[in-house]
């Protein structure tokens, strides 16, 4: 049908660079502003970035999510003529370069998406309408099957699975809620957990409303941005049940922070030793004394995965989307109200950020993820 080839590519600007110039990483970034996704190399022993490509759309690029081997990317679009908001499958050739392989209506305009571990289901939130979705995969391309639609409440705007692939959660901010599901990848089918949710952070710690959301690469604990105030929460992971149980709530906002302050996303490195959170400042300041936006890092106790400060260090303008490159080494933060990409490297002894430079992109960048340059 006409309505699923009008994702096509305008211009793709390749670099006369070998293949062999792309090993190691690509860092991909939406960019709404230029309706385009571009793709950085990341150099190993530096973390500088060099443009390699870009990918132009028709639409608006929103979030993007990887298929469990990387050979896909997925990327919400609003906006697409005669269909609205839409999911592209992008395949990823062995240089990391994209083809598009189809487009898929959706629901409505999505803050996130997520696929499956199996890579059969592309599971999306719902904002406005506070709701979620699966859709069918099928030789890695998503379709417009619609697998399962649950109500949740206003707000939803993240969903992510545990390891096993068997439990969804999807953060809350309005209501202060994690929704919690069982979840069948071979029918698609969400399942309410018992409880359906588990409540936020008590209003009294000022850092409530879960956000975002990441999962422990190594124990049975998870993660929260909290929105509201400006902050951390640490949840126990019961691995048979799927249930979360609240166990530490941290500020993520330096000590002398006055203001107004809402905490964004969040991702833990690989290794499991430290968690990061972007923290966007709200506040109205003269134009003379700047923003005051910061990443936020943590250090995890590696028996216990309880959270202690480590620092903080600045960052783009209202920070939403930041990610830590597959070795663990390097964190590129992206600012909703700014066409600016921070680079930073992890200081493995400590977990401190230092930043190394800072890019022009030409858009805002909305959503940066790293992969491996080439595939197996």
């Amino acid at each position: 049908m006409r309505c699923f080839n009008l994702l096509v590519i305008l211009s793709v600007v390749l670099c006369t660079a070998s293949a062999s110039a792309y090993a190691g990483q690509l860092l991909y970034v939406a960019s709404p502003k230029e309706k385009a996704v571009l793709a950085y190399e990341v150099h190993a022993d530096s973390g500088e970035l060099e443009l390699r490509f870009r990918h132009d759309l028709q639409a608006a690029p929103g979030p993007m999510a990887f298929s469990p081997d990387r050979s896909f990317i997925y990327v919400a679009l609003s906006g697409v003529e005669d269909i609205g908001a839409a999911a592209a499958t992008f395949a990823r050739g062995k240089d990391g370069t994209l083809t598009l392989k189809g487009t898929a209506a959706i629901k409505a305009g999505s803050p996130y998406i997520q696929c499956s571990k199996d890579g059969r289901c592309l599971l999306s939130a719902y904002y406005g309408a506070g709701d979620v979705t699966v859709y069918r995969i099928t030789d890695g391309v998503c379709t417009k099957q619609l697998l399962d639609h649950q109500k949740t409440a206003t707000k939803a705007h993240c969903i992510e699975l545990d390891p096993s692939g068997r439990f969804v959660f999807v953060p809350h901010t309005g209501p202060n809620r994690v929704y919690q599901f069982r979840f069948d990848s071979n029918s698609g089918k969400l399942l309410p957990n018992n409880p359906p949710f588990v409540e936020g952070p008590d209003e009294d710690h000022l850092y409530h409303q879960p956000r975002h959301y990441a999962h422990h690469p190594k124990l049975d604990m998870a993660y929260t941005s909290n929105e509201k105030g400006g902050g951390i929460s640490a949840w126990k992971f019961d691995p048979a049940s799927g249930k979360l149980e609240l166990v530490q709530t941290l500020s993520s906002l330096p000590p002398d922070y006055e203001g107004e302050s809402a905490a964004a996303d969040i991702h833990v490195t690989p290794d499991g030793r430290f968690v990061y959170v972007s923290n966007r400042d709200v506040t109205t300041r003269p134009q003379d004394q700047g923003q005051q936006d910061t990443l936020a890092g943590f250090a995890l106790d590696a028996d216990t995965g309880r959270m202690k400060l480590i620092g903080h260090v600045p960052t783009v303008n209202f920070p939403r989307s930041f990610c830590i490159d597959v070795t663990g080494n390097y964190v590129f933060a992206a600012g909703q109200r700014t066409t600016e990409l921070f680079a930073y490297q992890i200081d493995h002894h400590s977990g401190r950020l230092e930043l190394l430079k800072k890019y022009e992109t030409g858009g805002n960048p909305i959503w940066v993820m790293c992969a491996d340059a080439e595939l197996d």
